[in-house]
């Protein structure tokens, strides 16, 4: 009876995290099976478990920038460490997006909103190795 009622407490807590997905201090989101997730700073990092994919969110205060500002800042960042670094352009919305690539051709693509407050940096790695993930990923974003 005990070890039962041990098992439905754990299967609970289980249950309650899968629904709410992994805190992330301004954010929740789910990591998808076969992924893991980390946390640097106001950073959300999931890998995904064989290396070929990954997917990075960054929530975090504008500080007063302007989303162009951030766009051209996390660009000029980006090629430090990025063969190829195309120029933020932004959507109807009002968000930036730019392609990157590595020197050995493995493609990136940046997307980068605001809410006024907060700005959302997402940089997602190697798409095509697991497109359904990143998808249930982003739709799991929740901010708090």
């Amino acid at each position: 009876m005990k070890r039962s009622l041990v098992l439905a407490a754990v299967l609970v807590v289980v249950l309650t995290a899968a629904a709410f997905g992994q805190d992330f201090g301004k954010f929740t989101m789910n990591i998808a099976e076969g992924w893991t997730g980390s946390q640097n700073g106001p950073t959300a990092i999931a890998t995904k478990n064989d290396n070929t994919a990954s997917f990075t969110v960054t929530v975090a205060a504008m500080e007063g920038a302007t989303k162009a500002q951030l766009a051209e800042a996390f660009a000029a960042e980006f090629k430090k460490s990025f063969a190829e670094v195309g120029t933020p352009e932004a959507d109807k919305d009002g968000d930036y997006s730019w392609d990157m690539k590595t020197a050995n051709g493995v493609e990136s693509h940046a997307l980068l909103s605001s809410d006024g407050g907060d700005y959302v940096l997402m940089v997602m790695t190697n798409v095509a190795a697991a497109p359904d993930d990143f998808t249930a990923m982003i739709g799991s974003i929740e901010k708090k």
